[in-house]
């Protein structure tokens, strides 16, 4: 999924898929840098029951 896939996906609470699972939306997009200047664009999600958060890369995210 490419940056403004996720962006779309995130203001329309789209579901996507992540390992072979479905997610009901993308809670948070998280932009960060690494530890050589890099940035990394993640996505939160949130598994269906609330007991876990998962932060993904956005390349292993697919739209449902």
């Amino acid at each position: 999924m490419t940056n403004e896939e996720a962006k779309e996906a995130f203001m329309h609470r789209k579901p996507v898929t992540y390992g072979g699972r479905e997610y009901d939306c993308i809670h948070a997009i998280i932009y960060r840098y690494d530890r050589h200047n890099n940035l990394i664009v993640s996505a939160e999600l949130w598994d269906r029951h609330g007991h876990s958060v998962i932060i993904a890369n956005l390349k292993d995210i697919g739209e449902k």
